[in-house]
């Protein structure tokens, strides 16, 4: 059946969303003892298809991975979850305030395992032969056999590998080279073909352009290989924009749902932190004030998000005029890059060298956390003349919000030269995701207690 009709798939995923909805509500309610009011689950039902729907969960899954699943899938929850939530705080009829938060728990489960269910057994179906997918690959050189294999190596994808278009590089080729580019339109016409993965990096503008153009024609799927688009790219995402296709390329994380968990954990322990060091803060404020001149605070310009500027509070730990005396000791900086340090600089008073051993002069950049410019974690913001000082590769490292805590906190701080300094930061950026951040806030603590880089 599923040979016939390639929209069955999604179907049983709609209708499997929406029974896991319903035994959801009926078990948050059955547990507190409550009957559930007719209908109660048909506004979240509507709501959950929209928010599926424009998340694409009901479109072509055949290529999404298990774990990408379940990210789409997180995602959609979430959202539904914000709005379930809001309903039961501000109107507890007909939905009790514990018995939706029961439902959101019970939802997420029986969702991501209707949702897991629904692709292992695709995945069965087509390893057994039926709702094949039958490719062909524009292209003959080591590129297109490589890509050819990644997309038939997987049963469970249900790609059929039909042949290769273009000219014999003599090059072996795991399936029969059928023709040339322009051979495609003949070859549709003479058989089965339902998609076509264009991997020709050698090909010209105009080849490539010309290949794209038929399989349009030809209604057929189309999908370029990476090989195409120099460059790593975290996100890319395809979009009708009038009557040209837009492609956009992210080079850095680019999950809404992911990015706004982010910034709520981050405004939420910035909150909670401010309010329950503020004794510690005054102290520090205090011994500031008492034991050298000056104003407590030392605030600068650091470049942020994308070179956006913001003012960087510290707690003071130089004296008053350290920076008119910056020339006098810049013949003994330590680090290589455009970045001044120094471990026994004599600018520092007794007091600043224990605050910067335990990163107590940084508390105040929980401020700029609580207003955005900052994150917990993110690369370390640097000044104005220090961002000239990058390398264009360097300059990634503004694509994501500067933090309180990075992968070079952790690593070793002053220890580590500018230019694993840099890559580190890089690394974060490429592998990012909310439990990295955890991590580096569980590793922070012993590495700031050690003082051990610090200067």
């Amino acid at each position: 059946m599923l040979r016939s009709n390639p929209r069955l798939g999604p179907l049983l995923a709609f209708v499997g969303d929406h029974v896991a909805i319903a035994a959801s509500a009926v078990a948050a309610m059955a547990l507190m003892g409550e009957r559930i009011p007719p209908m109660a689950a048909l506004p979240i039902s509507l709501l959950h298809a929209f928010v599926a729907a424009d998340a694409g969960l009901y479109g072509q899954l055949r290529y999404l991975g298990g774990a990408q699943l379940l990210k789409k899938a997180f995602a959609v929850w979430f959202r539904v979850a914000l709005v379930v939530s809001a309903i039961a705080l501000f109107v507890p009829e007909p939905f009790p305030r514990v018995a939706a938060l029961w439902f959101v728990a019970f939802y997420l489960a029986s969702f991501a395992s209707v949702r897991l269910l629904t692709r292992a057994v695709r995945r069965v179906v087509r390893q057994r032969g039926r709702n094949l997918r039958y490719l062909v690959v524009a292209g003959t050189g080591p590129d297109a056999a490589r890509a050819a294999r990644e997309f038939s190596a997987d049963p469970g994808l249900g790609m059929r590998l039909v042949g290769f278009l273009g000219e014999d590089q003599g090059f072996t080729l795991p399936a029969p080279l059928l023709g040339k580019f322009s051979d495609l339109e003949t070859l549709v016409r003479s058989q089965v073909i339902d998609e076509v993965l264009v991997a020709a990096p050698d090909a010209s503008v105009a080849q490539t352009s010309a290949i794209v153009e038929t399989c349009n024609l030809l209604g057929l799927r189309t999908h370029l290989y990476g090989g195409l688009l120099p460059g790593t790219w975290r996100n890319v995402d395809a979009r009708q924009h009038g009557d040209e296709v837009v492609l956009s390329l992210t080079p850095y994380p680019h999950g809404a749902a992911s990015l706004v968990a982010k910034r709520a954990l981050d405004f939420t322990i910035a909150a909670v932190a401010l309010v329950a060091m503020a004794p510690l803060l005054l102290l520090i404020a205090a011994l500031v004030k008492l034991t050298s001149k000056g104003p407590v605070f030392f605030v600068q310009w650091r470049i942020g998000l994308n070179g956006r500027r913001f003012r960087f509070p510290k707690f003071r730990s130089m004296v008053q005029d350290a920076e008119a005396r910056l020339a006098e000791v810049m013949q003994h900086n330590e680090m290589d890059g455009p970045v001044f340090k120094m471990k026994r600089d004599p600018r520092i008073t007794r007091l600043g060298a224990f605050l910067r051993r335990y990163s107590l002069d940084e508390l105040p950049q929980l401020w700029c956390v609580l207003k955005g410019d900052m994150s917990l974690v993110g690369p370390r913001p640097l000044m104005p003349h220090e961002i000239d000082g990058h390398a264009s590769w360097q300059r990634r490292r503004l694509s994501m919000r500067p933090g309180l805590t990075c992968l070079w906190q952790i690593g070793g701080r002053n220890a580590v030269d500018f230019d694993r300094w840099m890559r580190l930061d890089l690394q974060y950026i490429d592998s990012w995701s909310l439990g990295l951040d955890l991590r580096i806030l569980l590793r922070t603590v012993p590495a700031v207690l050690s003082g051990r880089g610090a200067s």
